[in-house]
């Protein structure tokens, strides 16, 4: 970040600047896109799109024919509409179907958007939609295993560019099946949409890159620890053996069992490549270097649970060995493309076996290690650190870096430390607001801020412990706690924390509910496990949501690990068993033991659905896919310390198992085109406890002009107005705060009568809405903003969150 800007404003004109690069052109004879990393030229010309290489002798072109459902198939024979503004351009073809292009830094992604379900006759029975796709040039396409991508290769067999990792949800977010087939002129798209509701979007999400250490070795376990940042990803090997110290070192020797290593990747365009080899600069036999693992920017912290010395704060003699397992945690800046470690930080209490380092967290210049070993009674933050008579009770260590030195900050203990609860197993932080999980904490307390001091609940139900920094002094801010509290549910095993966001894994969880916000008083299924999605608003935190996956079952230790970014939650499940492969595959067959998958979950206003069922494109059994997750934007990186695969480097042959237990990661681009986004968020909540949530449902602007607004959480019988605005403000009420305005447009007189129960659906004619000082609404290019006002009490009303809309 360039000296006087602000991160987030840095990154606002990085985006700006990368909107800019990636935009669509036109052409005299249409449109055009130029891919930066994969050197390609792409044309539109009303039909389809052609692709030609900076460098080579291929070309490629693809248009769709037809679609519907079969024996009732809707010829798309003549140029569509064509819509292009900024990096998305779109052909309408007719009422009922977009197909659109979206170009970024990976590519370019292929999509549809079906508005409303097609002609059916008699007997399409339970056909599915399919979408026929002519396919010319040079390449020829053949079908991946998983049945949701394609490769396309030239003359000579070599691949040139893959179509991958298909995806297809309702307007509600539901995931529907769908496959790909290959066929004489190219290829088919096939939905299963029976029950779905419209609009629906079949778009893809792509594996990019398969990763292998550069050195890989049998049970070096890389992919143990994973994490993003933009287009740098972290890749932690707790078991790696060679004795090289520092940056880029000798790693062909196995002279130091266990002492680790970090891999840094780095994405130019869409091609990944290894930037860096990360070793301790004191590497010790079975310190564990690289078992957690955190990227700021220019900054990776990693933690060495297992590292011996004695010495205390930051930069400290590394040079004895005298305290077994106390732990250590290291820095790293870049600088260009070099790294270098900037300081050794160590507890200021180091003691044997506290494990310091067992988990981390960078954000900006502030970093958080856990210490679930350590074993001092205090309490609260900067306490007395210097007994130990509560055996394991943990702590976390906060330090802030000031230019290029660092320093101690805080030391943080649960509000009711206890022994063994192991306070700091996991933690997160984001700006100013740090989590941190106490999986084994005992107290029968439920929800936000409960009787934390009765320590003879469930044992092992676990706990989560928000805190916050003003100016440099923390204090603790709310004490989480699951909705269903039970015996070693193990919650906050994980824990992650994205704004005003935390997530916290319970793996030990034991429901057979599925999905979100299912039924979570059953404990029918031992250890299949959950995640919880906690929201603050005004500096209070409530339970937003219960998630579960969507192929619940035994041992299943989903919750294992957690992240979250924006509005995408990503939960992991090690011991799921199926034996499906890449994206949305078949999670039923349970023929895979321990193979591993990672669901991925979107928010919508306060809704959280679930967007797609990630799966190793090698899938095996006991490779533990998703034994390490992170998420950062719609970059997905999952490690699966338990593969076992013999290659090196980027996307290497993932056939061969001859390196047991070498670990691989895989990274992902999740794209999640869901119309509306969150300007502002309730200020209070309502009479029925919960602030109430509106959502928008449909495709940028129709041809019929509708959009369905939905509002939840309301009280029962009670009616409220649809207020629009081509502005935002943000002015406090004693019934909310009002996002939209100052002109303000009013979109009916009354939704809602006395026999709603808490939901009001309205579908919204645009050509309807009121003009705003004499602007039309819902052009294509406008951005325009909703929000809703209810009755709350007799006396009373209140305000939803407001909702950002931009017409296409």
């Amino acid at each position: 970040v360039p000296e006087g800007l602000e991160a987030k404003d840095w990154s606002s004109i990085r985006a700006a600047y990368e909107a800019k690069r990636y935009a669509f052109v036109a052409t005299d004879q249409g449109y055009q896109a130029r891919s930066r990393g994969n050197g390609w030229l792409a044309r539109f010309d009303g039909r389809g799109v052609s692709l030609k290489p900076g460098a080579g002798d291929w070309d490629f072109k693809m248009e769709l024919e037809r679609y519907g459902f079969e024996s009732a198939l809707i010829a798309v024979d003549q140029a569509g509409e064509v819509q292009a503004e900024g990096q998305r351009l779109t052909y309408d073809w007719d009422a009922g179907l977009s197909e659109w292009w979206k170009h970024d830094a990976r590519g370019l992604e292929h999509g549809f958007t079906v508005h409303e379900r097609p002609q059916r006759t008699s007997e399409n029975g339970a056909a599915p939609l399919v979408f026929d796709v002519a396919m010319g040039g040079d390449l020829r396409p053949s079908l991946m295993a998983s049945g949701r991508g394609l490769r396309l290769a030239g003359a000579d067999g070599s691949v040139v560019l893959t179509y991958d990792g298909l995806v297809a949800f309702d307007a509600d977010g539901v995931a529907l099946e769908a496959w790909l087939e290959v066929t004489d002129q190219g290829m088919r798209i096939a939905v299963l949409e029976e029950g779905a509701r419209y609009p629906l979007t079949v778009d893809p999400v792509i594996q990019t890159a398969y990763l292998k250490a550069s050195n890989t070795q049998g049970l070096d376990e890389f992919g143990w620890s994973v994490a993003v940042s933009g287009d740098t990803v972290v890749v932690g090997a707790f078991e790696e053996a060679s004795s090289a110290a520092g940056v880029d070192g000798n790693q062909m020797n196995n002279g130091t069992p266990g002492s680790g290593a970090v891999y840094v990747f780095v994405r130019t365009g869409s091609t990944w490549s290894q930037q860096a080899y990360l070793k301790a600069s004191n590497p010790g036999e079975s310190d564990g270097f690289g078992g957690a693992v955190a990227i700021s920017g220019d900054t990776i912290v990693v933690g060495a649970s297992q590292e011996e010395s004695s010495s205390t704060g930051v930069n400290g003699s590394q040079s004895n060995n005298s305290t077994q397992m106390a732990g250590a945690a290291y820095v790293f800046v870049r600088v260009g493309d070099t790294w270098r470690q900037q300081a050794y930080l160590k507890a200021s209490n180091t003691g044997i076996a506290d494990r310091f380092g067992e988990s981390v967290a960078v954000s900006g210049d502030t970093v958080v290690v856990g210490a679930p070993g350590e074993d001092s009674s205090a309490t609260g933050v900067d306490g007395d650190q210097s007994d130990n008579t509560l055996p394991r009770s943990g702590a976390a260590y906060v330090f802030v870096r000031v230019g290029d030195a660092w320093r101690q900050q805080a030391y943080l203990k649960a509000s009711n430390t206890e022994d063994e609860d192991e306070f700091g197993r996991s933690v997160d932080l984001s700006g100013d607001t740090v989590v941190v999980g106490s999986p084994f904490e005992d107290s029968a307390a439920t929800g936000v801020n409960g009787d934390q001091a009765d320590d003879n609940g469930p044992s092992s139900a676990g706990a989560a412990y928000v805190f916050v920094r003003t100016g440099s002094m923390w204090s603790q801010q709310a004490y989480l706690k699951a909705s269903n509290t039970g015996l070693a549910d193990a919650f906050g095993l994980s824990v992650a924390v994205s704004g005003d966001t935390v997530v916290v894994g319970a793996f030990g969880e034991d429901s057979a509910a599925t999905g979100v916000n299912g039924d979570q008083s059953d404990n029918s299924a031992f250890f299949a496990g959950a995640a919880y999605v906690f929201f603050r608003a005004g500096g209070m935190w409530s339970q937003q949501a219960y998630l579960k996956a969507s192929n619940t079952n035994l041992t299943d230790g989903f919750g294992s690990q957690v992240d979250v970014s924006g509005n995408m939650v990503v939960v992991t499940s090690t011991g799921e068993d199926s034996a499906a492969t890449g994206v949305n595959g078949d999670q039923f067959d349970e023929s895979e033991p321990s193979s591993g998958a990672v669901y991925a979950f979107v928010r919508t206003g306060s809704t959280w659905n679930q967007l797609a069922y990630v799966k190793a494109s090698n899938t095996e059994t006991v490779d533990s896919f998703g034994f390490a997750v992170a998420v950062s934007g719609e970059t997905l990186v999952v490690g699966a310390n338990g593969e076992d695969g013999s290659a090196t480097g980027v996307n290497g042959d993932q056939s061969g198992d001859g390196a047991p237990n070498s670990g691989a990661a895989y990274v992902y681009d999740l794209s999640a085109d869901i119309i509306g986004s969150d300007i502002c968020q309730p200020a209070q909540a309502n009479s029925t406890g919960v602030p109430g949530n509106l959502i928008a449902l449909g495709s940028d602007i129709a041809a019929d002009n509708l959009l369905i607004f939905t509002a939840t959480d309301l009280p029962i019988n009670r009616f409220g107005f649809l207020i629009n605005s081509m502005n935002t403000q943000m002015i406090p009420l004693s019934d909310g705060i009002l996002c939209v305005g100052p002109d303000i447009g009013r979109h009916n007189d009354q939704v809602g009568d006395s026999g709603n129960i808490g939901a009001i659906s309205t579908t919204v004619d645009l050509t309807s809405l009121p003009s705003i000082n004499g602007t039309e609404p819902a052009v294509a290019g406008q951005t325009w903003y909703f929000q809703f006002w209810y009755r709350d009490t007799f006396g009373a009303s209140n305000l939803t969150n407001g909702i950002e809309i931009l017409f296409q």
